[in-house]
């Protein structure tokens, strides 16, 4: 006797297996990371679950014959299966770089974020006093009378050079960045900065500082350099803005994460 089987649950189980493989291997190994933002791990590692006891529930079915069973409304789900088996993962590059004009800017380091923010950064995100030296929170980053500013600390940073622009004024600074262009720069200026990342690879979006340098056309757009300079006031578009002057730049290698993962909201 002939067993048949419920080929329309077996193509489920399938496509929910595949699903979850792919999905947990993309978190273990942290390769999501070019798509999504850590702090939705959870909510992944959840969703994750969720599609294995769907595929438990499955299996019973699978002794259920069916007939007259078509494939074609699973192809939605088995072709960006197999692209993701097919094609290698990397990260993305935003287009959309600026300086700061964005709602991004509204919010600094001075305004409380979420919790379980780590813990390299729990003394730089507290609120401040209106009237404290905002550059101060960043000295013990120091190193031979320049600040080494990394990741985890670059996004307060950033926009307290712009938001306290006096405070930073004459300090000197370095930090892993990549290199960009904008069409009203000079011919010695570029943007030493990052693509920040706030919710995926959707939102995108790069932002820097000015810097001034007579090695600028030895760079390439995108790549990456490890950036020192002193911050100067400089007038672009009518506004005040963040220069990195006397800059000195060492290319270096693509980072192993390469985006700014902005969570302060």
């Amino acid at each position: 006797m002939n067993r048949k089987i419920n080929t329309d649950a077996l193509i489920q189980l399938i496509i929910l297996i595949l699903t979850v493989v792919l999905l947990s291997y993309a978190l273990i190994t942290k390769k999501i990371n070019a798509y999504v933002h850590p702090r939705y791990y959870l909510g992944l590692w959840l969703s994750i679950i969720i599609l294995v006891f769907f595929a438990l529930s499955l299996i019973p079915k699978i002794k259920k014959a069916r007939h007259n069973v078509s494939i074609s409304p699973y192809l939605i789900f088995i072709i960006p299966l197999a692209a993701a088996l097919f094609f290698p993962s990397g990260e993305v590059i935003s287009k959309d770089v600026t300086m700061i004009e964005s709602s991004l800017s509204t919010t600094t380091s001075e305004q409380p974020i979420a919790e379980n923010k780590p813990t390299t950064t729990d003394t730089i995100e507290e609120q401040s006093d209106s009237n404290e030296d905002a550059s101060e929170k960043y000295e013990h980053y120091k190193v031979d009378d320049v600040v080494q500013i990394n990741d985890d600390v670059f996004s307060a940073w950033f926009f307290d050079t712009y938001a306290h622009l006096d405070d930073f004024t004459g300090k000197r600074y370095q930090y892993l960045a990549q290199v960009f262009s904008m069409d009203d720069f000079k011919d010695n200026q570029f943007l030493a900065g990052r693509n920040f990342m706030v919710c995926c690879a959707a939102d995108l979006a790069g932002y820097g500082i000015i810097c001034e340098s007579n090695l600028r056309n030895e760079l390439v757009d995108q790549e990456w350099i490890m950036v020192t300079g002193t911050i100067t006031s400089y007038q672009y578009n009518g506004h005040p803005v963040p220069m990195l002057t006397d800059v000195t730049i060492t290319k270096t290698e693509v980072p192993e994460v390469g985006y700014i993962y902005y969570k302060n909201y």
